[in-house]
Formats: structure tokens, sequence, C-alpha cells
């Protein structure tokens, strides 16, 4: 469940450690008036998501207490009334204070005692509730006058005025308060400031200084060593921004060096280094960039294979090896697993033995709907393309029936070379191949190499057009 509207998520920049506690656990007391003899549930961010910790019973008088004898892991915790009603509040420093507000609109009538940290954070989210209520308005009217292009720009520019005047509070906060949770969490979602690029000896500014600059700096003010960044709504998306966003999506290698620099940097705090280790398997077990397996294999041959994850359970982290073994034997550039199979006159044929400049496998079955749709677009580019890019097909079909194999493949004029899974030398072929459902496509050079993959047919003129050219250019 979530938590928050966007600008609460975004505005979650908690506060204040100046007043230290020296007694152990926590004792926050609560007053929600006009809530009655009910309980309620104590939550904690963590990553992307939210976590049940704890419950509060609240009396008839709206009061409520939540206490732990032990220190608490810190972070931004949640107060739950109901899955549309609940406010923040930061557990850090401050071990014992109360707050109170009333149920139905905590944020304009929260007070709190004895919690610098929790003072300033809902003085922070106040005065962004101001000012982003001061932008949807000014929005709205960009829309009415969409049209005007003067009355757009005097918009805009208060918009971008009131950006200003939010991004010099928060800096403020970060100068007056270096040691508080709010700077803390402003350092994580502060980007960097790029300055002015420098001019190059033909006299052009460098036209890519500002990309180097940003990717540079993009972690300066976040500590990987400080696993109180988990506990808040902002860390996770800010690894999300960097690894699908800053980075350059055209090269795993480059990923797979950002995620080692990154995931040895947490190593010093376990919580951060099985955060960061858990972050990079989940983003790229199923990656839908073609190549990006490769992160993946990576990730789990350098960390799970070296043992280097005790808090997976054995069972689950068999399943990752296995996943992982299957998938480095299918990346780009391996050796693709040979099939001997059937051919349509009943003759066993060995894929190796096609000779071709490029060799199209394709998985298919003749009750699959996609396939209807693919298999005469397939037929289309081989008769274009076929002389010009050297293709041949290898064409695999998952059914059974030799005979409603033959008539799919009359009726779509299938002249290619076509073999039957099921008839085979090679029964573990879905394995192999990783063949869940079809269409599935792969494609090889000369040497059987897989040089692309999971290819939808309109995707493959263009992909064999770059491949050829920058192959001929090195």
């Amino acid at each position: 469940m979530k938590y928050y509207s966007r600008l609460v998520l975004l505005a979650i920049l908690s506060i204040t450690a100046t007043l230290a506690v020296a007694q152990k656990g926590y004792k926050i007391q609560f007053h929600i008036n006009g809530l009655k003899d009910t309980t309620c549930l104590i939550a904690n961010y963590y990553g992307n998501g939210t976590y049940i910790n704890d419950t509060v019973k609240v009396d008839k008088s709206g009061r409520g207490t939540f206490t732990s004898p032990d220190d608490l892991p810190r972070g931004i915790y949640i107060f739950i009334i109901s899955d549309k009603n609940y406010f923040d509040f930061i557990v850090n420093n401050d071990k014992v204070f109360s707050m109170e507000a009333d149920k139905d609109n905590a944020l304009k009538t929260m007070t709190i005692k004895g919690s610098p940290e929790n003072t300033l954070f809902y003085n922070y989210l106040k005065f962004s509730k101001k000012e982003y209520d001061i932008v949807h308005s000014i929005q709205k009217e960009v829309d009415k006058h969409s049209k005007n292009a003067d009355s757009v720009r005097m918009l805009s520019d208060s918009i971008g005025k009131i950006n200003t005047v939010i991004i010099r509070y928060k800096l403020n906060i970060v100068k007056q308060y270096p040691a508080s949770f709010l700077a803390f969490m402003i350092n994580i979602m502060k980007e960097p400031e790029v300055p002015e690029p420098p001019v190059l000896p033909n006299g052009r500014k460098d036209s890519a200084f500002a990309y180097r600059y940003f990717r540079s700096h993009f972690w300066d003010d976040v500590s990987f060593t400080d696993d109180r960044a988990l506990r808040t709504p902002v860390f996770h998306s800010k690894l999300v921004k960097y690894f699908d966003k800053v980075l350059p999506q055209s090269s795993p290698d480059t990923i797979i060096y950002e995620a080692d620099f990154l995931i040895e940097k947490s190593r010093i705090n376990p919580e951060m280094f099985k955060y960061m280790v858990w972050f990079v398997t989940h983003q790229y077990e199923n990656s839908e960039i073609m190549g990006f397996d490769k992160i993946f294999v990576h990730v789990v041959n350098t960390y799970y294979v070296t043992g280097q994850t005790p808090w997976v359970n054995e069972t689950v982290k068999k399943e990752i090896i296995k996943k992982s073994a299957k998938m480095e034997s299918l990346l780009l550039g391996k050796r693709a697993p040979n099939m001997i199979m059937q051919d349509t006159s009943n003759q066993l044929l060995s894929m190796y033995s096609v000779n071709a400049k490029t060799l199209i496998i394709l998985f298919w079955d003749p009750e699959c709907s996609h396939c209807e749709q693919e298999v005469p677009k397939l037929k289309a580019f081989y008769e274009k393309d076929r002389e010009r890019y050297g293709i041949q097909i290898f064409s695999v079909c998952a059914d059974t029936s030799m005979a409603k194999m033959k008539k799919y493949i009359i009726k779509k004029k299938m002249d290619w070379i076509n073999v039957d899974g099921p008839r085979t030398l090679t029964p573990e072929y879905h394995g192999l191949y990783d063949i869940t459902s079809t269409p599935v496509i792969y494609i090889l050079n000369e040497q059987k190499e897989i040089i692309a993959k999971r290819l939808s047919v309109d995707q493959i003129e263009k992909f064999l057009e770059n491949y050829y050219r920058k192959r001929d250019k090195n």
C-alpha cells in the first residue's frame, strides 16, 4: 500500500537530530482528536515499500502510546488510521515526545511536543503544501491559457520563481541543521547543480560536459553507509533514476561497473549492502532491455555463488543460481545451444549444419494467436531481405502433431527450414532456450553466436541494418 500523496512523498525530508537523549528505547504519545476506541497501525518505509511494525491501542479520548524498550531502526514511520488516513513521523534522536492532531486533517492541525525533529519536519510539510497549492493553481491557469504564449510564459516564470523559493528553503535547512534528519533526506533528494560548460580549444562549449558532471556528482551528498536512507521513500527512487535514466542504456558492462562500485561502497553497512545487492538483482532479473540479463548473471556469480548473501534462504538461492546459469548460456555473444530435430521429410537435422550468414531461430505453435500475426510478417521480411543479409530460418514447431504442423506450414507458405520440437534429439529445448511462450525469435551469426534475441519481427530489419553497418565499419 502507498501512503501519502506525491506532494508528501516529495516533502518527506525529515529533520533535526540536534537533541540526543541518552536513554534507550522510545515512547511516543499520540492524541488524535475525533478518534476513539480503536487500534491503529505503525508502519515504516523500507526501500520501495511500507511494512507494518506494530499496533497502537487508541482509547476513548483518542490517546495511544507507541513504545519500544530498545532502539528502533531510524527513519520515517507512519501512523495509520485507515488506508486513506495516515501521517508520517520521524524516529531518530528524539525518544520521548508527543503528537496531537485532528483525525481528518493531521498536516494542518499537527502540534508536537518534545521533538525538534518532528517539529521541523511538519513545518517543512506545511510550507511545501502551501507552495504546492499555489503552483497547482497557477498550473490550472497555464492549462486554461495554453494557446496564449505570453500568458503561458508569464505563468511559467511564476512557477519557476516558486521552485527557486522551495530550493532555497531546503538548502537553508541543510545549512542551518546539517546534522538533522531533514538535511539527511534533502541531501538524498538533491541533484547536482551543473555549472556553465567549459570552452573547448575549438572555441565551442563542451556539449557533453553537463551530462558528465551530472552523472559524476549524482551521489555527492548521499551516504551508502547510513541505513537510515532505506527507511525513507526517496532513496530507492533515486537508485531507480540513476540506473534507468542517468546511466547510458546501451551497454550492460557500464551498468555492471557502476553496480559493483555502489555495492562495494555499501559493504561496510550490512543492511545497506544487503539492500544494494537485492536492488540490482531485482532490477535486472527480468530486464526488458536486450543484453541486460548479463547484469543479473554477473551479480549472481559475484555475490550469490561466492556465498556473500547469507540472508537469502538456501532454497531461494539455489533457484536464483539455477536461473542465472540458464540465462548465462543464452547471453549475447554466446554460441547458441545446438538442436537436432526432425524436419518435414522425417529426417533429423542439426541446427549447427545450417550454413547462413544470418540464422533466425523461430519458436512457434500452430494454435498461438500471436504467431498468426508474426509469421506472415516474418515471411514478408524473409522474402524481401534474405539475400541482403544471407538469412536462413530454422523454424521450431512446439506442437506434437506433425500433420497439424505441416498444414500450418502450407497455409502460411513457410518455405524455410521447418522442424518439429517434440520429435528431436534435443527434448529439453524449452529449457535450453527459455521458451515459456511463443513466438520467440533468436538471431545468430555465421559462428552460431547469439547476436539478438526475443525481438519482434518489426524490430529485425532495423537491428540487422545496424548490426552489419557497425560490423562492416569495424
